[in-house]
């Protein structure tokens, strides 16, 4: 499942990285792309998070992520999932080797 996510994410991350570059010049921030998406989504994150989770949350957490380049963020997460898929089938691996 790791690999799978991994691999949308890291596809994600180069299709908006490709569209950035074509379109804009310039890689645009996640906050950028959410709010051409779904405006709506956006402006009842904060009040969600402040209200119901964490009032910390959301500044400085969730708004540094926000002005993050998109496609490096979801590129990013897309190879620290495949590392982390690869290396739990490597452990798996040795441990069954082991016995």
């Amino acid at each position: 499942m790791g690999r799978i996510a991994g691999w949308l994410f890291l596809g994600f991350g180069v299709v908006i990285a490709a569209a950035d570059m074509l379109g804009a010049g310039r890689l645009r921030a996640l906050g950028e792309w959410w709010f051409r998406l779904s405006p709506d989504s956006l402006q009842l994150l904060q009040p969600a998070l402040e209200r119901h989770v964490a009032r910390w949350l959301w500044d400085p957490v969730t708004l540094t992520l926000l002005q993050a380049p998109a496609a490096l963020l979801l590129g990013g997460l897309g190879a620290a999932l495949l590392a982390g898929s690869l290396l739990a089938r490597r452990n798996k691996r040795i441990l069954r080797k082991g016995r």
